[in-house]
Order: structure tokens, then sequence, then C-alpha cells
């Protein structure tokens, strides 16, 4: 009698204080099972790529024989459904170089612990009296995690083994709950934290190269559309800004509605006040006014990308503002950052590279 006591005590003590993350497996295992269900049209037990959104399917099919099983589909449905925190782990389904380190600094804005991770290159310890350029990877998705494209240190890492290639330190970046944007609203400051308090953290712990020359930027999807806004908005603090994946339709929408953001993708009625005039397209116009420096930019994204017309789009909208730049797409690659690391990373890395190679 006195040990159910003791498991009732247990169990009621997990429930009180595991309770979030109990609804969270729950809502994963029953959204998984419908939503598999309700998208598999055929009943085959399978996804195929024309029962999936258009342009995204590698997402799901982690093991590249071109079918989702149920497993695949539950792990995408876990992965998009973590709540958010200013600090958060690597996935262990995942080997990550030891060359990549885990980061952490209070942020004096927010009275809280901001999580990032770097990658130091093996010749930042060889070579101790060298000052290395630094590239800002914001990512894709919410809400912000800084681990959640870190895989990508593999394929940098990689390119780094050729000596005949200057490495770089990569910083992954946290982009607050709302991706990338200032929130007054759900009280999270992404910008503000990353280019206030993050960048003068990383160049006061590291040897960087502290000018904009040796610094560079690069993101994908909603980080991709940040690298826009912030090349524009700071142009002083980079050199290089790479952004790929980006949905330009969504930024322009948010200049239409003279800032609210709501995704016209999808059914949800998530609308967002982010600024007025806070949009890549109105922010690339406005610099054209300016006599501001103007970074060096390059557009990315697969041709397959569900956001690559918009992409297109805001390139020839670039094309007669008179921004020059250069646009790379890829045959065969969605809306995956992984995929088009694999296929063609080295010309991200050297692009950032040929911008700084006034400073080294």
């Amino acid at each position: 009698m006195q040990f159910k006591w003791i498991f009732l005590f247990i169990f009621l003590f997990i429930v009180t204080f595991q309770y979030k993350n109990i609804l969270t497996f729950v809502g994963v295992e029953v959204g998984a099972y419908f939503g598999f269900k309700e998208l598999d049209k055929n009943s085959s037990g399978f996804l195929e790529k024309d029962e999936w959104s258009e342009g995204m399917f590698s997402l799901l099919d982690f093991n590249e024989d071109n079918l989702v099983n149920k497993d695949e589909f539950r792990e995408f449905i876990r992965d998009y459904s973590k709540g958010f925190s200013w600090e958060n782990q690597l996935d262990d389904k995942y080997v990550f170089p030891k060359q990549l380190k885990k980061g952490v600094f209070e942020s004096t804005l927010i009275d809280t612990a901001i999580g990032y991770y770097i990658y130091i290159p093996d010749a930042y310890h060889d070579k101790i009296e060298k000052r290395f350029r630094t590239v800002y990877y914001l990512h894709g998705g919410r809400p912000g995690n800084e681990a959640r494209e870190a895989f990508l240190s593999n394929y940098i890492h990689n390119i780094f083994t050729d000596t005949t290639i200057d490495p770089a330190i990569y910083v992954f970046v946290n982009g607050g709950e709302l991706s990338h944007y200032n929130s007054v609203e759900l009280n999270s400051y992404g910008e503000d934290i990353f280019i206030n308090e993050l960048i003068p953290h990383i160049d006061s712990k590291y040897r960087t190269i502290t000018d904009r020359h040796g610094r560079g930027l690069e993101g994908f999807s909603q980080g991709g559309r940040a690298a826009t806004r912030f090349m524009f908005k700071y142009p002083n603090l980079f050199g290089t800004v790479s952004a790929g994946g980006g949905s330009y339709i969504i930024e322009k929408q948010i200049k239409d509605s003279e800032g609210y953001e709501d995704d016209p993708r999808d059914n949800k009625r998530d609308i967002y006040f982010v600024g007025a005039g806070n949009d890549a397209w109105s922010l690339a116009e406005q610099h054209t006014y300016s006599e501001n420096v103007t970074p060096e930019l390059m557009l990315w994204s697969g041709q397959d990308d569900m956001n690559y017309k918009s992409i297109q789009e805001y390139h020839y909208f670039l094309l007669e503002l008179g921004i020059e730049h250069k646009f790379q797409v890829l045959k065969g690659v969605d809306h995956n950052s992984f995929k088009f690391y694999e296929k063609d990373g080295i010309s991200l890395v050297k692009f950032h590279l040929a911008g700084s190679e006034s400073v080294n």
C-alpha cells in the first residue's frame, strides 16, 4: 500500500513539473499519426513528393530514398515543435566536428543567458598572432534556435581542410522567439541582441578582424530574409552578405501592410508587427538614396526551392535599383541549406573570403 502512494506521488511530481514536455510529446505523436494519415493519399505507408509541400521534400527525406516513412515524418514534426529557448543543445542524431563549440553570454538587454555555437578553425590555435574573418549564420525557421543549422559546420570544416583556402570563424546565431526580429509583443529582441551584444561579445572574446571587411553575414530562409534587411540597415558592419532561400513574398507583404507579417502561404492567423519600412524591399530602395557603403551580396537558392520565384523577383528588383550582386542557383536542390552546402557550399565560403582579401 505504501508503494502505491509513493508511486502516485512520483507520478504527480512528474506531471506537475514536466507537463509541458508531456503535452509536447503527446501533441507530436498525435499530430504525426493523423498528419501522416491525411497526407498519405494512396495509403502506401510512405509520403511521396507529390504528397508533400512543393519545394521542401528533402527536409523530411532523411535517408534520401525519395520516400518519407512514418518515423521520418515524426522526427520532422518533433524538430519543428520545440518550444523557444535562448539556449539549445545540438541534435544527438548528428555528428559534429570537434571544432564546433558552445558559447554563452549574458544579455544586458533582457538579463538572460544567450547561447550560440562557434566553429573555430584549427589555424586559430596554430597561428596565435593572426586575426580571423568571422561569418555570422542566421538560421531559418521559427522560433529561434542556434543549434538548428549548426550541422553546416561539417561542410565548412571539410572545405577548410583545403589549406589553400583561408579559414574563418563561423558563429551560429539564435534569432530569438520571432527569428531575427525585435518583438515588444513577445518580449524578444533577436535583432538588437545580435547586432548590439553578440557581435561585440565575439569581437572581444576571440581574435577577429573587427572591421566590416573581416565580417560576413549569411542566412537561410527566415535568416536569408534577415540577412538582406540587416545588410541595408547596418551596411557598415558587414563586408559580405549571402542570403539564401528567403521568401521575399512575405517581405513584400510586410511592405504593403506597413509592417505586419502574415505568412500568405498558410491559413494561420499569427500576425506580428515588425515595423513599417522594416522589409527587404523598402530598405533596399532607401539604401539607394543614401551615401552608405554597400556590402557585397550573393543571393542563393535551389531551383526547386518553393521560394525560388520570389528570390528571382527580388534579384530583378535589385538590378533595377542598380545594386550589384551575385545570384547563385543550383539545379536539383529544394528548400534545404544542407543540400545546397553539400553540392556547392564552397562557393558561399569563397564568396566571403573574396570580400575580405584586402585585409589579409
